[in-house]
């Protein structure tokens, strides 16, 4: 894709207007899908091939980590812990506006995790993908991002710059901590209090 493609494909981004750009992208904000959501309507199955995106708030963010949220059972008492597999997930979910099949919308309002699932790995996967854009064109917006770096990222040059921390999961609001992979026994016990009772012990032996 040449640089005057890439700027036409930004402005598409930026404005959320639709010209015409050589990367074949004529509207960021709007994706036709290959499988499409499927939806069972009246004996028949439905599917739903175009999906209408949107860019996230704080308040979207909120709304994923509350639906990655499980209760378990951690030597018989109640923890809330929070799945970054499904806060992913949720905010993929989050950025889609609604899906449209024949003059007939799902909007976000009564999508749900169960509905989405019923995508495709192909189609969930362009979802994502197109997210990512959308990502990077407002970074650029915000001046975060380069034109240079965007152009490059898109053209296949660099890896996607590194995303703003968010709120992921079971290591979210832990400061410096929230870097460090952890095995899923480690973090439970860093949850009850045995690692660090373990180390401790250790010290004392």
């Amino acid at each position: 894709m040449t640089g005057e493609a890439g700027e036409k494909t930004l402005h598409a981004m930026n404005t959320k207007s639709t010209p015409a750009a050589s990367s074949g992208i004529d509207d960021l904000f709007s994706l036709t899908l290959v499988d499409g959501l499927p939806v069972e309507a009246g004996g028949k199955t439905l599917r739903y091939r175009t999906v209408k995106l949107r860019e996230t708030s704080v308040a979207d963010e909120r709304i994923a980590v509350r639906l990655s949220e499980r209760v378990v059972m951690l030597s018989g008492v109640p923890k809330l812990l929070a799945s970054d597999g499904d806060f992913r997930f949720a905010m993929t979910m989050r950025h889609c506006a609604a899906f449209e099949c024949d003059g007939m919308s799902i909007p976000l309002d009564v999508l749900d995790l169960d509905v989405l699932g019923k995508l495709s790995p192909h189609d969930l996967q362009l979802i994502e993908e197109r997210v990512v854009l959308i990502t990077l064109a407002a970074q650029v917006r915000y001046g975060t991002l380069s034109q240079a770096e965007f152009d490059a990222f898109y053209m296949g040059r660099n890896p996607a710059p590194a995303a703003s921390p968010q709120p992921v999961g079971q290591t979210a609001n832990v400061g410096a901590d929230a870097g460090h992979a952890e095995s899923g026994p480690a973090l439970l016990a860093d949850f009850t209090g045995g690692a660090a009772q373990g180390t401790g012990g250790g010290a004392r032996g």
